[in-house]
């Protein structure tokens, strides 16, 4: 049985987000404590899915959609569990529900290629494998994210 086979994913409820708060601390590489308090937020208004190894949460994503534009809010994987495709299968399952209803654009929002931090280096390459591409820079007055980088995927 391959690995991945393992891996479910089902829709996220009120009862995992204290799971996917750990989760996001677990990852102070791209969670700050400023962003998990947005997250902490964020959840309870946006959907999701979480990933699940046997009856564990290992990986989750959020998003919203506005003016018939998806777009990822958040999403992390355990450590333990990067590079086995669980990140691939959460956008696989959001991009087969948003097809359901038509909506026909998928964005995301993430450090900017000028500011050279090895996580999120990995971070765009993993967005780029999966079929994004670059859409919009913007430069803001942020030092956590000077550089805002916005990425795309058509997905009919």
């Amino acid at each position: 049985m391959n690995k991945m086979d393992e891996i479910m994913i089902r829709k996220y409820v009120t009862t995992d987000f204290e799971q996917l708060i750990e989760i996001a601390k677990t990852l102070p590489e791209w969670f700050t404590a400023g962003g998990i308090k947005h997250m902490s937020i964020d959840l309870r208004f946006q959907h999701g899915f979480v990933a699940l190894n046997d009856s564990r949460i290992v990986g989750f994503l959020s998003f919203f959609v506005n003016e018939s534009i998806a777009r990822i809010g958040w999403m992390g994987v355990l450590s333990e569990f990067h590079h086995q495709g669980i990140g691939q299968k959460l956008v696989g399952r959001l991009i087969s529900e948003l097809k359901k209803v038509g909506i026909r654009e998928l964005r995301v929002n993430t450090l900017g290629d000028s500011v050279e931090y090895e996580p999120y280096v990995r971070t765009r390459a993993f967005y780029r494998r999966i079929g994004f591409k670059d859409f919009q820079r913007i430069k803001q007055d942020n030092p956590e994210c000077p550089e805002l980088l916005i990425l795309v995927k058509n997905i009919q």
